[in-house]
């Protein structure tokens, strides 16, 4: 039988790093690398080809994220979510625009936790209670409020595979409709081209 129970209870919600200055990036000194919330993609995937390398005020140990790590966009229009993956010599940290969710491994997994909070159920929850008028936004304490129908950890698991089967299908298929496009723009200018040195 399935239980509802608040996300609170089986993670916890922190904000990222707070900067008091506008974010520059220093790519000589800066000691962690930086995302930020346009590096969080409606797709469920960080983009870490991007990422800035900065230097935080503050000390960056309690601010460094681990691999598996969910981390949320809190402004709005759509709260995607993504789950970090390791990948630096470098600590790695956010901003504070970001919720960062830390699961309790042994009651969730955090990939079905991310299928949960972008799915339909997810984000009319957020829809629902968010803030703002030009841009919507939810709080750290709204994250942690969100309504979970937490399934056995069988179907968990289930529901994990099932999604990370087809986000990779759809990078696949995202990936093919990029290089087809870069094809025919070549393919076409080549055409428009001929036809310029044919008129000449």
């Amino acid at each position: 039988m399935r239980k509802i129970i608040k996300l609170s209870d089986i993670a916890e919600i922190k904000l990222g790093m707070a900067f008091k200055a506008a974010i520059k990036e220093d790519f000589l000194t800066g000691s962690c690398y930086l995302i930020q919330t346009k590096d969080i993609t409606p797709d469920d995937k960080i983009d870490l080809n991007n990422l800035i390398k900065v230097q935080p005020e503050t000390h960056i140990s309690h601010h460094a994220l681990s691999c598996g790590n969910i981390l949320l966009r809190l402004r709005g229009p759509v709260f995607s979510a993504a789950i970090f993956e390791s990948w630096s010599d470098l600590p790695v940290v956010t901003t504070n625009q970001t919720a960062v969710i830390i699961c309790d491994k042994l009651e969730v997994s955090p990939h079905f936790l991310l299928w949960y909070i972008n799915s339909n159920i997810g984000q009319r929850y957020f829809a629902e209670v968010s803030e703002g008028t030009n841009i919507n936004k939810i709080s750290a304490k709204i994250v942690g409020d969100m309504p979970i129908e937490l399934p056995s950890r069988m179907d968990q698991e289930r529901i994990s595979n099932i999604n990370q089967t087809w986000l990779q299908q759809k990078h696949t298929y995202k990936k093919l409709i990029e290089n087809g496009d870069t094809l025919f723009n070549q393919i076409c200018n080549e055409i428009q081209q001929d036809k310029f040195r044919n008129e000449q």
